[in-house]
């Protein structure tokens, strides 16, 4: 059962962020200025005492970089912020840097500023996404010593790098972390009905269509602006339907267990699986989309300490 603070925040979603087209229609909501409605606030950002923060231009990808002023290492974590592909950096992203830097042992954190829609669309935050690994990599970085972190579009983007460095030949980063992410176009998962009425960012409280009333509410949505005319079975647009191999890198994916998007990390961690590498899942109970990245709860400090851990794991064993 979600927590007290859990389920506040889960109404707080539901009358700030729900984004079913049904509710937008209604409320005459603009998704992508309500989306980013947020980006001004905390726009100076300061780093604590004896980390340094920076900005850099890559390639014309506004770049952040956070890092210890002493006793650093050589390992990275590249934050791929989420927001349906239409919402840019928020200022709670950076309220996680510290986390993961401690995590990776000193490591550096580094974000980036990937072009959206409706501006822009597909592969747009892709080609983005590779100019910063291309540039990690250009610095001296081993990709043995790079995990990405990604929640929503931000997770769909660290499969789709994953991806395209694999298609390339080239190596692939440490592993993954993928929260809630955003894996399916197609909206053909079990969990678009079953949490349809519990969802309280993409759903409606209390209603249950059918899976055909479901797909054709959200094909109509705003959120699908990123995509073009692409087909939504293309693997890249839909990572569900790529295939995947044993060489791929072990990754950890936290969702919510009343997330209508429930079954996309479902299906990715099965075939993740299948194919004969490491997948891990944690369920949150009573929880919604993205929700670890919030921090103010129980249920996300528990999903945090278990990524924090994860990387860990991978960064340096069971020591």
């Amino acid at each position: 059962m979600a927590s007290f603070l859990g389920k506040a925040f889960s109404e707080i979603a539901r009358f700030a962020g729900n984004v079913n087209p049904v509710t937008v229609e209604k409320k005459k909501k603009n998704v992508v200025k309500d989306l980013r409605s947020m980006e001004p606030l905390f726009k100076h950002y300061f780093a604590p005492k004896g980390y340094k923060y920076e900005k850099t231009d890559v390639g014309g990808v506004a770049t952040e970089i956070f890092s210890k002023k002493e006793n650093g290492n050589d390992k990275v974590i590249l934050v791929i912020h989420g927001g349906a592909y239409i919402s840019r950096m928020m200022f709670y992203y950076r309220l996680l840097n510290k986390r993961y830097s401690k995590a990776s042992g000193g490591g550096t954190v580094v974000h980036f500023e990937y072009r959206c829609a409706p501006e822009y669309q597909y592969p747009c935050a892709l080609e983005d996404t590779l100019k910063v690994w291309n540039w990690l990599v250009e610095k001296g970085y081993k990709e043995e010593n790079i995990i990405t972190v990604g929640d929503s579009a931000g997770g769909h983007l660290s499969v789709n790098l994953m991806m395209k460095l694999k298609e390339a030949g080239r190596k692939l980063p440490r592993a993954a972390v993928l929260i809630s992410p955003w894996l399916d176009m197609t909206a053909s998962g079990k969990s678009y009905v079953d949490n349809y009425k519990v969802d309280p960012v993409f759903g409606i409280r209390g209603q249950t269509p059918t899976a055909e009333e479901v797909k054709e509410l959200l094909m109509k949505s705003e959120l699908y602006m990123w995509l073009g005319d692409n087909d939504r079975k293309n693997p890249y647009i839909s990572p569900v339907y790529n295939t995947f191999d044993e060489t791929y890198p072990p990754i950890l994916v936290t969702v919510g267990g009343n997330e209508m998007l429930l079954s996309d990390s479902q299906t990715l961690v099965e075939k993740w699986n299948q194919a004969g590498s490491i997948a891990k899942i944690h369920i949150a109970e009573g929880m919604f989309h993205a929700f670890n990245i919030y921090q103010l709860f129980p249920e996300a400090q528990k999903a945090l300490k278990i990524a924090d851990d994860f990387i860990k794991e991978q960064f340096f064993g069971n020591k």
